[in-house]
């Protein structure tokens, strides 16, 4: 069950984790054990984790038969509007479990465990040059910001930002039509019609020069928001959409 928590326990929250960083030994998220690493899991358990490997080079959904192509079938058929999909983790246990917590009860140090794998996969990805010139987060709306108190997709973009060096613009996207939570939608066309034109850009002139811009959300399902959030980009002028995410589920 969601907890409500307020801007001044977040913030309070985000200090601490901060400072816990600094504090050796820590805890392990899975087996509890005591660890001294930079982030809150031990080198087993993440082996453990339901890593990606064989993905679509196109939407980033686990491939069926890799060894036919290196893109799926539906992405064959109708191309999403950005270029690129990538998620080190598949939404399976427990990463699904650290994500809910970390999206709905606040809690940051799950969310700051896969922040940090995911900028480290991302690091690899773009070290042959073809970074991103900003990192935009999927944008929650303001009556939902003020529900939850943080946007998880900026607290990722974050981490990000900091172990890459690539700029942040926090708000460059603005939701500006409330939705209907994309879990209660059954299918990739309800999903797509709940959040059709609900985004928009508050201006071009904030993204600068961006031409590459990298997409930053927690999870990509149906691709149904990202879909959208390129739509409005690619509109504007931007010439390549890429999006990460800390994990992939299937539609």
């Amino acid at each position: 069950m969601a907890i409500r928590t307020s801007s001044g326990t977040i913030s309070k929250a985000r200090r601490l984790l901060r400072r816990g960083r600094e504090w050796l030994p820590t805890l392990c998220l899975a087996c509890h054990r005591p660890l001294c690493r930079s982030y809150s899991l031990c080198r087993e358990c993440e082996a453990e984790l339901p890593w990606l490997v064989d993905a679509c080079d196109h939407c980033g959904e686990e491939l069926a038969d890799p060894a036919a192509s290196a893109t799926c079938p539906r992405c064959r058929l109708d191309p999403p509007g950005f270029e690129s999909c990538y998620a080190p983790l598949a939404y399976l246990p427990p990463v699904d479990k650290w994500i809910v917590d970390f999206k709905f009860n606040a809690n940051f140090a799950s969310g700051y465990v896969l922040s940090r794998i995911l900028a480290r996969a991302m690091r690899i990805r773009w070290s042959d040059g073809k970074r991103p010139d900003l990192l935009l987060p999927t944008p929650l709306h303001r009556s939902k910001l003020r529900q939850r108190g943080f946007n998880q997709a900026l607290e990722i973009a974050k981490v990000l930002a900091a172990e890459t060096g690539i700029p942040l613009q926090a708000r460059s996207l603005r939701k500006s039509r409330a939705t209907a939570p994309q879990t209660r939608m059954q299918g990739a066309r309800k999903r797509s019609a709940n959040v059709r034109s609900s985004f928009e850009l508050e201006s071009r002139q904030a993204l600068g020069n961006a031409r590459r811009i990298a997409l930053v959300d927690d999870v990509v399902t149906t691709m149904s928001t990202v879909r959208e959030l390129s739509r409005v980009l690619k509109r504007a002028g931007v010439e390549e959409v890429e999006v990460c995410c800390l994990a992939r589920a299937g539609p």
